[in-house]
């Protein structure tokens, strides 16, 4: 019972329960109910002659079934290895299925909410703030009743739909029943109204928009790169948004914009062409009137102060070494991967100017969780499936030298990258800062800094130099071996007193970058312990960046005191605190994170 109860939580879609209007003989062994006009497996292998999963395509899927064979993996329902932002982007995707008809179980999801947090010692984390907040849809099997205005549907606008004196008079009916009151009515119309094709207002005919919706779904999988591999005489693509009004208006409401639904189906095949036009959201530039760096501490022009950074990913590989710009970091990040190997992600606000940048590689979806907060454009060469829903939100500003999530996507910018000839692949991948401008111009990447994005304050710096003197618990740390951390590279850093710095090491040796020819030095170092997970056979991780329960050390002038470490959101700095509960004064310069798989201690000196 436990396990099906984790397969509901974790997963947050799968484990469904009977509704009216389902097919019994749909079950699959999973444990999904799916309506009757949904294609399953098996009517996708008969419409195809196929005999594998791998045989059939997603242009024969509407848009819920894409979401739901992209993060329901049908042999293995019991899967629990998930990061928040895997949850995350799952339940941004439920939205549609839920809207066409799916139901999760309610009672367990909540028993499970509430036995998770006495776990907790009832103080909620991010995952459990995730898992109450799938509570509030609206779509759960014996929800309690929703919040309703005469607008919203737990928080949903209708406006643009539904106007409750229409849907009055328009169904007498309905109004003798639940009264003329527009919450109420609101509430029919969402709940039994649109389904059962009742037209909300005048203006808005849903019918006519689910025509122009379908012939764009149509043409767009006629021109995408998924059915022309499938060759001549293949089976026209279906085009069909979804099987379920609810649906279209949830698409013309904006409910889905998180899926990026409306750019096509990814291929498997290549990435999906790249016209030039950015579908990111714009926003408004930030003004930022000091010249202290939010980075370093340090004084610095006005210029780069304005200026977003990039966030490349650099191999560790010792054949990949050195790298091209990863001295440049004012902020370095070294997590474990898969493989026993861990991959590094260099935040670099002074990225104008240079002729060779990396090597790069592919990213994870943690690392964008941790870039997330310095608002960044992240440049990397690829990445996993598992980085869907994320890579290619609205929010993120990439380029990327192939497929964004690995198995789908789009390529921004891939014009931009090259490689060369000193190295083999896949450690011989660039890019200019000269490319990255042109890239950002043609995908409309704002390189300001942006409005509701970027935070002025991140580490707090000592006025002065903070020795650690004042901590009584304060270690000796000359050297900070991180072997434990990552077994491959061996990662140490040594430091020197009459600089003042960390030396970092790799693979028993300096580690240098390629155009200084200089190691690289960090005034500060952070340990950040932290959750993670498997996720699958082939060794993929997942890290919790967002948490509030963890701890860790701080390293600074050859000293270390035990920390705590506290991220709420997204784009919300991460926090360091002292044992008295006090945030950690940083020295001005640069600072290198080893984010540490929980249970692998750093050892000093």
């Amino acid at each position: 019972m436990k396990k099906k109860i984790m397969a509901v939580v974790l997963m947050l879609v799968m484990l469904c329960t009977l509704t009216a209007g389902t097919n019994v003989s749909a079950i699959a062994a999973s444990g999904v109910v799916r309506n009757t006009i949904f294609t399953s497996m098996s009517d996708m292998k008969a419409k195809l002659g196929a005999n594998s999963n791998i045989d059939w395509s997603e242009v024969y899927l509407t848009e819920p079934e894409n979401a739901y064979w992209t993060f329901a993996d049908q042999t293995k329902p019991d899967s629990t290895a998930l990061t928040i932002d895997i949850a995350k982007n799952i339940y941004r995707s439920l939205e549609m299925l839920l809207d066409n008809g799916y139901t999760l179980d309610y009672n367990s999801l909540a028993a499970y909410c509430a036995e998770y947090l006495e776990k907790k010692e009832g103080v909620p984390d991010s995952f459990y703030n995730i898992m109450s907040d799938c509570l509030n849809n609206p779509y759960l099997l014996n929800k309690p009743a929703a919040t309703v205005t005469a607008t919203t549907y737990n928080g949903r606008d209708y406006s643009k739909v539904f106007d409750a004196s229409y849907y009055a008079a328009a169904y007498p009916n309905v109004a003798a029943s639940v009264g003329n009151d527009p919450a109420e009515l609101l509430r029919d119309f969402v709940e039994n109204g649109i389904n059962s094709g009742r037209v909300g207002n005048a203006s808005f005919n849903v019918n006519t928009y689910a025509a122009q919706v379908d012939a764009q779904v149509l043409e767009s999988k006629k021109n995408s790169s998924a059915y022309k591999a499938l060759g001549d005489g293949a089976a026209a693509p279906l085009g069909v948004y979804s099987y379920s009004l609810a649906n279209y208006y949830g698409r013309y409401l904006g409910h889905y914009n998180s899926l990026a639904a409306d750019s096509g189906n990814s291929s498997e095949s290549a990435p999906e062409k790249d016209t030039g036009t950015s579908a990111k959201t714009a926003t408004a530039t930030y003004t930022e009137n000091s010249t202290v760096s939010v980075y370093t501490g340090e004084n610095i022009s006005s210029e780069i102060a304005n200026q977003r950074p990039i966030a490349i990913m650099i191999p560790t590989d010792s054949t990949a070494q050195p790298s091209y710009g990863i001295g440049l970091a004012d902020v370095l990040y070294e997590i474990m991967e898969e493989g026993g190997i861990s991959r590094q992600m260099a935040i670099i606000p002074d990225w104008k100017g240079y002729s060779r940048l990396g090597n790069i590689r592919s990213c994870r979806l943690y690392y964008i969780a941790a870039a997330r907060e310095w608002d960044p454009i992240l440049i990397h060469f690829g990445g996993v499936a598992y980085m869907k829903g994320t890579i290619n939100a609205a929010d993120i500003n990439n380029i990327s030298g192939t497929y964004e999530y690995g198995t789908g996507g789009k390529a921004p910018g891939a014009g931009y990258f090259f490689r060369t000839t000193d190295r083999n692949a896949p450690h011989n991948a660039y890019i200019s800062s000269e490319g990255i401008e042109k890239a950002c111009a043609k995908l409309g990447y704002q390189t300001s800094l942006r409005q509701g994005y970027y935070n002025a304050k991140h580490f707090t710096f000592a006025d002065g130099v903070n020795d650690l003197s004042q901590y009584s618990s304060a270690q000796s740390a000359s050297k900070i071996d991180l072997s434990s951390v990552f077994s491959y590279t061996k990662t140490s850093l040594d430091y020197d007193a009459s600089s003042g710095l960390y030396k970092k090491n790799l693979h028993g040796k300096a580690q240098t970058d390629a155009i200084s020819g200089k190691q690289l030095t960090f005034t500060n170092v952070v340990i950040q312990n932290t959750a993670w997970q498997q996720l699958d056979k082939k060794g993929y991780l997942g890290f919790d960046m967002i948490d509030t329960s963890h701890d860790g050390w701080f390293c600074t002038k050859g000293k270390a005191i035990h920390v705590t470490w506290k991220k709420t959101s997204d784009y919300s700095p991460t926090v360091y605190y002292d044992d008295a509960g006090n945030e950690v004064q940083f020295n001005r310069g640069k600072t290198y994170i080893a984010v540490a798989q929980d249970g692998k201690a750093v050892k000093f000196n």
